[in-house]
């Protein structure tokens, strides 16, 4: 269709159960497959990123030097009582940002690939990362790729069960750990044979040391190096690299598990190449020398990995922090990684963009009336301004300047991935901090399928296909998405498409066709200027009783803007006419109604009232309050009357992926949660 101004026509629509293909207008010929020539491989690619930085500042890190534990007492409902409980909470205490030049990168890179290799480990031995997000993990990796060594991915977050999968199905011989997941390790070794070697970075405490200890005793077969200990090994054994080739495996990366076991997607050299050259293309004209992106996502998870590739390649430097040490008030003694680090670019998830907006949205409703009305005219003024691209300056100098601060007071743009996220966050974070950019993808293609454009931003979409991508819609049975209306199941194919997964060849016949198409799973609309919006997943579309449909994810992503609502499941069946859902409350929020609404006093005395969030769930006025946020939030975003929640069930227990709840990811684990909460749903559906 020619009126698509952001994509054009690929290919033709072979039968009439789909569309034609699209691909980007960026592309002149076929579709883009490396950034520039011969840096077709990861191991080219960061040659170049660290030859291009040279003696400028590359990859910066920030180093532990206290953990300051406090105790403090919360109230749980456990079986409708309510039980008082002391917890311990860590914070952290970090140095200033140092940093890592080009040059310097290099010279650690080919010292810990020397070592690598002197371990005997060679281009058919799997090595699995199991650490959170550090400087360490990416240059490990490098220097795995150095050697032509494949690397599999595990969330630091993993348990036992889900460790020894990983360790065990990649039959891995080396792993990379922090020094606190030893532990972890040490539960999961028994029942992997072939791990020979362990390599950890990070402060040895006494407790670690006491693991190192059992290791001896319990695991004499493993040997443990520390990275130091590893990098002056390399320094005395150098070796030459062994460039891998494109069509090398470069990784093994497991999904995050939203649907069941997590899956091993195969991804070759060629494939995350593609892929980074792609979003290259993209946002290479958007970026500026002086830019520095913070890296705070877990790295087991495409997005981060590649979206810190595509930073680094276009010449942008980097400072890793955590999720845990990401603002002033989760660490003691220093500041947050983001006042520290002050990036001007950084990716998030949708819980992140959501937890910000509530939070400014809750001081400003504190205010009073005549700051939220100056708040309220300035966030419509400054909204006018950028839809016609007008300066916005003095706004934000006036009205905007302290959430601004809140993330260093410098960014420029954010990515918001890994789910879609609402248009009221977007539009709200784009006015009061920057503009939200979204994209699109799946680790079975390489991390992105759409990227929107910072200069074609807009709500409620996800970009155009990256260049690197041809997508087309096909239809999905017995509903209105017929594929050749605009509407349908997405289908991706091009060189960032992977081979498949690890060791499930029925899965990849099914998942992957003949003529090199990926089923996603998703249902997507394009746009009238060739951005794809995504509806919904195909397996998350639910037939109510009157025979109408309703997106489950879609729903979750309207509800979760609701002021009162943290996190969400919504739930519904054939037999019923309207959902319900599962409902994590905002703590603050509900707090805050129970005190101005006078709500504490019918709690029992000698409670910690301020904390006492599992008893005031269970109160009527509570319970009242949050069906009217989420009927306020359904009302806004224009829900048709069958997507209104019947009825509702609070639970004060957080959801996060240390319990299952959610994925490593931060997506919502729908299976885990329907398990755990099953007789409340009974309940709540009259069953």
């Amino acid at each position: 269709m020619s009126q698509y101004k952001l994509i054009r026509e690929f290919g033709k629509a072979s039968n009439d159960k789909e569309g034609a293909s699209y691909c980007s207008r960026l592309n002149e010929d076929g579709l883009t497959s490396v950034p520039a020539e011969g840096h077709d491989t990861m191991y080219r690619c960061f040659q170049h990123i660290c030859h291009s930085a040279g003696a400028n500042q590359l990859l910066g890190y920030r180093e532990e030097l206290e953990v300051i534990e406090e105790e403090k007492w919360i109230t749980k409902s456990v079986n409708g009582e309510s039980q008082k409980e002391r917890k311990t909470w860590q914070y952290y205490q970090f140095s200033d940002y140092r940093w890592h030049t080009g040059h310097e990168t290099t010279q650690i890179i080919d010292a810990m690939g020397s070592a690598i290799a002197s371990l005997g480990l060679t281009a058919q031995s799997n090595v699995l990362l199991y650490a959170p997000t550090a400087c360490e993990w990416m240059i490990f990796m490098h220097s795995c790729f150095r050697q032509a060594l494949p690397i599999c991915t595990a969330y630091d977050s993993l348990g036992e069960e889900g460790l020894g999968h990983a360790l065990n199905e990649c039959e891995v011989e080396c792993t990379l750990t922090k020094s606190n997941l030893l532990e972890m390790l040490l539960k999961a070794q028994p029942h992997t044979p072939k791990l020979r070697h362990i390599v950890y970075f990070g402060r040895v405490t006494d407790k670690v040391q006491r693991v190192l200890d059992r290791f001896a005793e319990d695991a004499p077969q493993i040997q443990l190096h520390s990275w130091d200990a590893m990098l002056a090994r390399g320094q005395q054994t150098p070796s030459d690299p062994v460039p891998p080739s494109p069509e090398d495996t470069a990784c093994i990366m497991y999904t995050s598990g939203s649907t069941g076991t997590p899956k091993g997607v195969i991804m070759t050299h060629g494939n995350l190449v593609a892929s980074l050259a792609g979003a290259i293309k993209v946002l290479a004209r958007f970026f500026e020398p002086e830019d520095v992106f913070l890296a705070y996502l877990p790295l087991a998870h495409v997005l981060e990995m590649v979206a810190e590739h595509v930073v680094l390649y276009i010449g942008v430097k980097l400072g890793y922090g955590g999720p845990r040490s990401l603002t002033n008030q989760s660490v003691r003694k220093c500041q947050g990684d983001l006042c520290a680090l002050r990036p001007t670019l950084m990716v998030g998830v949708p819980q992140v963009w959501d937890t910000i907006r509530k939070g400014v949205l809750s001081t400003v409703a504190k205010s009073g009336t005549v700051v939220q009305s100056v708040f309220n005219m300035a966030f419509d003024a400054k909204w006018f301004l950028m839809r016609y691209n007008l300066p916005t300056g003095l706004l934000d100098q006036l009205v905007f300047r302290k959430v601004q601060e809140q993330t260093g007071g410098r960014l420029r743009y954010v990515l918001s991935g890994g789910a879609g996220i609402s248009p009221d966050s977007q539009k709200f974070l784009s006015v009061t901090l920057c503009p939200v950019i979204q994209g699109y993808g799946m680790t079975e293609n390489g991390g992105i399928v759409t990227l929107m454009d910072p200069g074609s931003f807009g709500l409620k979409t996800v970009g155009p296909p990256l260049p690197s991508t041809e997508v087309k819609l096909v239809a999905v049975e017995d509903t209105e998405y017929t594929g050749t209306n605009g509407k349908g199941e997405i289908w991706v194919r091009g060189p960032a498409l992977t081979k498949g997964y690890y060791k499930q060849e029925k899965l990849t016949k099914e998942s992957y066709t003949e003529d090199g198409w990926f089923k996603s799973g998703d249902i997507g609309q394009w746009q009238p200027d060739g951005q794809l919006a995504i509806i919904d997943r195909k397996k998350n579309l639910v037939k109510l009783a009157h025979g109408e449909y309703i997106a489950l994810e879609k729903l979750e992503s309207v509800y979760k803007t609701a002021l009162l609502v943290t996190n969400i499941c919504v739930y519904a069946d054939e037999t019923k006419t309207r959902p319900v859902a599962l409902v994590v409350p905002d703590a603050q929020g509900i707090i805050h109604l129970a005190k101005s609404q006078g709500l504490l006093d019918k709690l029992p005395d000698g409670h910690d009232h301020d904390h006492d969030l599992g008893q005031l769930t269970e109160l009527s006025e509570v319970k009242q309050a949050v069906m009217e946020s989420c009927r306020d939030a359904a009302k806004s975003h224009k829900l048709a009357s069958i997507e209104y929640l019947e009825s509702i069930y609070l639970t004060a227990d957080e959801w996060t992926p240390q319990n299952g709840m959610l994925t490593p990811a931060q997506k919502l684990n729908r299976k885990a949660v329907l398990r755990a909460y099953s007789e409340q749903l009974n309940k709540l559906s009259g069953h």
